[in-house]
């Protein structure tokens, strides 16, 4: 019986994450969760479990060094291997930049970039070890594009970019796939909880959607690396 693989998604308890997580377990992945509300991630763990999987969650900060660092520990206690991390965990402030302070700038950077090197850090060493697995970095293409009220946010994901494609290039030669999505409006409660709520409609990206791209990206042959993917709606108009 082929074993199964296990793969880890920060930012579990909602939205794009959730979908992943769900999706990841449908095709028979372990899934480990990540989030800070501990009532919805076990929510989602329910959901998993229900899938006939194996499944754990810990609830963080993922600017917590010591809590990630001791959580990835356990994991490989656990299950001896990381094969898959999904670094989905990240918020954003909409406002201009005269508007903004540089409390709100600092913790958009410590979620959306210092999170991401947290967990790399940690899970990075064990897949070395193996010669294998794939880091996927959820970005946005604000990210790659610059819009009025976006001087925090979109800096965070440029330095992202810039971090994963970088990275990309390091862990290539032990076969480590470093992949970098770069979703546009998304229909989750991010907008909302940014105080910038963005008009949703039915041709809005789906959660569905970013997790239908992660598959595609992981079941490739372990030889070919789709390194950047941009999804954006078909016709958003």
């Amino acid at each position: 019986m082929k074993k199964r693989k296990v793969s880890l998604v920060t930012g579990a308890n909602r939205g794009i994450g959730k979908a992943i997580a769900l999706s990841l377990a449908k095709e028979n992945h372990d899934v480990i969760l990540f989030g800070r509300d501990e009532s919805a991630l076990k929510n989602v763990y329910d959901e998993i479990i229900s899938l006939g999987v194996k499944s754990d969650f810990y609830s963080g900060d993922v600017r917590d060094v010591d809590f990630v660092n001791t959580s990835i520990y356990s994991i490989i206690e656990k299950y001896g291997t990381i094969d898959i991390l999904i670094n989905n965990a990240g918020f954003g402030i909409f406002k201009k930049f005269i508007d903004s302070s540089l409390q709100e700038f600092k913790d958009q950077v410590d979620v959306n970039l210092f999170g991401v090197y947290n967990f790399t850090k940690a899970a990075a060493p064990y897949m070395i070890k193996q010669k294998g697995g794939s880091i996927i970095n959820i970005s946005s293409l604000a990210g790659k594009n610059s819009f009025v009220g976006g001087t925090m946010y979109s800096s965070s994901k440029f330095a992202l970019m810039g971090f994963s494609r970088s990275l990309m290039l390091e862990l290539r030669e032990f076969d480590i796939r470093v992949v970098l999505i770069c979703p546009g409006s998304v229909e989750t409660e991010f907008f909302v909880d940014s105080g910038h709520p963005t008009p949703l409609t039915d041709k809005v990206l789906r959660p569905e959607d970013i997790a239908d791209a992660v598959l595609a990206v992981i079941n490739l042959p372990v030889r070919a690396m789709v390194s950047e993917i941009d999804i954006r709606p078909t016709n958003p108009k």
